[in-house]
């Protein structure tokens, strides 16, 4: 195989590399948005947790059923929370509990989001890397 043979297939890869390397770092980007969305929540729902537990017994409320729709409730009682644990159970909590099991999830998150952030940081590097190898290769 002669060398122009050789440098056009070494060029095809490093491009293939380039773009897949590409498709990660985009990939990496939407998880990033939804795990900076999933932050924003559970912050949003401690601030409303504080705002609870200004709430006397017997109050009206707005509350949600869905983006944007509302019902008016009386709150019962302001000293307890039922909370979706996962597989569908539902405890009791208090709201202090209940936003330490925010801050536990926003721990959780910050490590997910860091971590992303390290794969980000070298899929970057890796990219202007090949960024550079495609240059060179193609003479540019």
């Amino acid at each position: 195989m002669d060398n122009t043979k050789m440098d056009e297939k070494d060029l095809q890869q490093k491009y293939m590399e380039f773009q897949m390397n590409e498709q990660q770092v985009k990939m990496i980007n939407q998880q990033l948005e939804e795990i900076n969305s999933k932050a924003m929540e559970l912050e949003y729902i401690k601030q409303s947790l504080d705002e609870m537990s200004k709430v006397k017994e017997k109050t009206e409320i707005l509350a949600p059923l869905s983006s944007g729709i509302f019902i008016k409730a009386n709150v019962q009682k302001t000293d307890e929370l039922l909370v979706n644990v996962g597989s569908k159970t539902i405890v009791k909590k208090s709201i202090p509990e209940t936003k330490k099991l925010m801050d536990i999830q926003l721990t959780e998150i910050e490590t997910i989001r860091e971590h992303l952030v390290n794969q980000l940081q070298q899929s970057t590097i890796k990219n202007k890397v090949l960024e550079q190898e495609l240059s060179k290769l193609s003479g540019a």
